[in-house]
């Protein structure tokens, strides 16, 4: 059976024919069932990295629910879900290639732009997509979501620096929302793209190289990294540097961002 991932809706035949793909999968240790309380839920898997899964990859599929009006399927990238119901295994090897890696900085952030880092596990190179992007008004307005655009073409940019090509270099990125279109773009250019959680050398510098980009900004050492902090500090951190930008730099605010646009 050949599946339309691009589908809202889906029947129960297509969903038994999934879950039995998905289960075969689990079998040979490419997926690993994740548990939920969510009655419309049938069934969760994540990937294992054993096995060229990221763990960050998920995929949860629904039953039909007064507000559904056919079974639905949630993915982190139905291009590794294709592949897992179509049994192609050997999609799961990655070519030997060189490798560019891809993360952001600043999503999150209340006040600036967001940055894209591109790096060889070598050197880093940055680009960041300016706050008009991600403000209220004006021709870029958030609501236009025209930053995804800038975001990848910025990103492309970046990969050209490094005179990849589909022929020479393969690319890993994260599972952040803004990169998703810049996933799907270098996937139609060729590129063999995988989602992946980025750490070390990557995420270390672009941490870092956004910290400074804030930093000369706004006039002020602001920045938090929500990864290195308690969840209940971050509310803390969040409203400390929203005060500084309704003070001192209101021009920076992310205003497009809903519980923001009021300011």
């Amino acid at each position: 059976m050949k599946i339309n991932f691009s589908k809202v809706t889906f029947s129960p035949a297509e969903i038994d024919f999934v879950l039995i793909r998905l289960s075969q999968a689990e079998k040979l240790g490419y997926v690993r069932k994740r548990y939920e309380d969510n009655i419309y839920l049938l069934r969760s898997y994540s990937g294992v990295e054993e096995k060229g899964i990221s763990p960050k990859w998920n995929v949860k599929i629904y039953r039909y629910s007064d507000r559904r009006i056919g079974h639905s399927i949630v993915c982190v990238d139905f291009f590794v879900l294709e592949h897992l119901v179509e049994e192609n295994y050997d999609f799961f090897i990655p070519p030997d290639l060189h490798l560019l890696r891809i993360d952001d900085a600043g999503w999150g952030f209340p006040l600036c732009g967001v940055m894209v880092g591109v790096s060889d596990e070598k050197i880093v190179k940055t680009e960041t997509v300016p706050i008009e992007y991600f403000k209220k008004g004006g021709k870029h307005r958030f609501t236009l979501k025209k930053y995804l655009a800038k975001y990848a073409d910025l990103a492309v940019n970046l990969i050209d620096e490094f005179q990849a090509t589909p022929e020479s270099h393969r690319i890993e990125i994260c599972s952040g929302y803004i990169n998703q279109p810049l996933r799907e773009k270098l996937r139609r250019l060729g590129f063999d793209v995988r989602v992946v959680e980025i750490k070390g050398l990557l995420q270390e510098r672009l941490e870092n190289f956004y910290k400074k980009y804030v930093f000369l900004t706004v006039g002020a050492d602001i920045y938090y990294d929500p990864k290195d902090m308690k969840k209940s500090d971050i509310p803390k951190a969040y409203y400390r540097c929203l005060q500084y930008g309704l003070k001192h730099c209101p021009e920076q605010i992310k205003t497009g961002w809903q519980a923001l646009q009021e300011i």
